[in-house]
C-alpha cells in the first residue's frame, strides 16, 4: 500500500504552486469519520499553499458540532456552483466513499471532475479511475490520512499537524472503532490514537459527544423503536424500524436513530440486526450491524450498498417498509450456514 500512498502524496503535491481547486467528498449523512478525514485533509491542504474545501450536501448535524470545524473550511452544495466552476472544475477527492452516488447532489460536481482520487477503507468501494489509496484492513479513514500527513511532512519539511486536526482525526477513529471496542481495532489503531493524543487530540470530550451525550427526544425514540423490534431464525436476527411519523412525534431527526442497531446486534444471541428507516424522499434506508459468521458488505451488496464485513448499509426506493423488511428477511436466510 506505500505505492498507492506515495501515488496519492505526489498527486496532491503536483497541485502547489498552481490556482487549481480541491474539493474534497464525504458521504452523505456524514458521521465523525468522514467528516474529520475531509475536514483533516482541506485543512491540511490549505497549510501546503492548496486551496482546499469540503464539499457538503448539508451543514455540518448538530451531534458533531463539537468538533469545531470553521464555516469557511466548509462548502453546502448548491446547483450555481457547477455553473461557477464549468469553465474550471475542482480536483476532487472523495474521503470515506468511492462512488458519487453516496454523496448526494453533491456528487455531481465529483462525477464532472477530471482529476480524482479517493481514500478509503471500506471493503466494498467500487470503481477504478483516478488515484485510489483504499485500505479494508485499515479501522477508520481517519487513520489513513494521519498516513497521508505523515508523508506530505516527509515530502515537504512542513509541519502539517496541530491540535485541531489531531483531535478531528481523533473523532474519526474513535467513531468508526466504537471508542476501541470494535473487533476493527488493531495495534496501528492504537498506536495511531496515541500519536493523536501526543498531538492535542482529547479522547474523553469526543466519547462523550460521540456516545454519551443524548436527549429526551431521542431516548423517546429509541424507547419506541426497541420496543417494535422483531426477532427472527431464533433470535439471531434482530430488526426494527423508524417511520416519519415516530420522528415526527418525538421530534428528532434521522440523525437521532444513531447507535441504535449496534444496540440490536448487543441483544445476546443475536448475529445480525437491521435498522429500517423511511426517509422523506421515498426512499428506505437499513443499517446493518453483524456477528461472525454473518457479512453485513456482503448482505449490503446484494441490495446496491456496502460497508464492511461487520457495519454496512443501503437504500431501497419505491418499496415500502413492510416489502424492505420481508426482502431482508427472505435473503438473510442465505447467510445462515444452517439455512443453505
Amino acid at each position: 500500500m506505500n505505492e498507492r500512498l506515495n501515488e496519492l502524496t505526489d498527486f496532491l503535491l503536483s497541485f502547489r504552486g498552481t490556482s487549481q481547486e480541491i474539493l474534497v467528498f464525504p458521504h452523505l449523512r456524514v458521521d465523525g469519520d468522514c467528516l474529520g478525514s475531509a475536514a483533516a485533509l482541506a485543512s491540511v491542504l490549505r497549510k501546503l499553499g492548496i486551496y482546499s474545501s469540503v464539499c457538503m450536501d448539508e451543514p455540518v448535524p448538530d451531534r458533531l458540532a463539537f468538533m469545531e470545524i470553521p464555516e469557511d473550511l466548509l462548502m453546502i452544495f448548491d446547483p450555481e456552483i457547477i455553473v461557477k466552476k464549468e469553465k474550471s472544475l475542482p480536483v476532487a477527492v472523495a474521503v470515506d466513499c468511492s462512488e458519487a452516488s453516496r454523496m448526494g447532489d453533491s456528487g455531481v460536481l465529483f462525477s464532472a471532475a477530471e482529476q480524482t482520487a479517493v481514500i478509503d477503507h471500506h471493503v466494498s468501494s467500487k470503481g477504478d479511475s483516478g488515484v485510489r489509496y483504499i485500505v479494508s484492513s485499515s479501522a477508520s479513514t481517519a487513520e489513513l490520512v494521519l498516513k497521508l500527513i505523515r508523508r506530505l511532512e516527509e515530502k515537504t519539511g512542513i509541519p502539517l499537524m496541530d491540535p485541531f486536526v489531531a483531535n478531528i482525526l481523533m473523532v474519526g477513529i474513535q467513531s468508526d472503532t466504537g471508542r476501541f471496542s470494535f473487533q476493527n481495532t488493531t495495534p496501528d489503531t492504537l498506536r495511531a490514537a496515541a500519536e493523536l493524543l501526543e498531538n492535542g487530540a482529547n479522547v474523553f470530550i469526543n466519547a462523550y459527544h460521540l456516545f454519551d451525550s443524548t436527549s429526551v427526544e431521542r431516548m423517546k425514540l429509541i424507547a419506541k423503536a426497541m420496543s417494535g423490534a422483531k426477532m427472527f431464525y431464533d433470535g439471531r436476527l434482530a430488526m426494527t424500524v423508524i417511520t416519519q411519523e415516530m420522528l415526527r412525534d418525538t421530534n428528532t431527526t434521522d440523525y437521532a436513530t444513531d447507535g441504535l442497531v449496534s444496540s440490536l446486534r448487543d441483544i445476546e444471541g443475536v448475529q445480525v440486526s437491521f435498522v429500517v428507516r423511511e426517509s422523506d424522499e421515498n426512499e428506505i434506508r437499513v443499517n446493518v450491524r453483524s456477528r461472525e459468521p454473518f457479512d453485513s458488505a456482503t448482505f449490503a451488496e446484494s441490495f446496491g450498498g456496502g460497508g464492511h464485513h461487520r457495519a454496512a448499509g443501503f437504500s431501497v426506493k419505491n418499496l415500502s417498509v413492510n416489502e424492505v423488511c420481508k426482502l431482508i428477511i427472505e435473503k438473510a436466510a442465505a447467510f445462515f450456514p444452517e439455512n443453505e
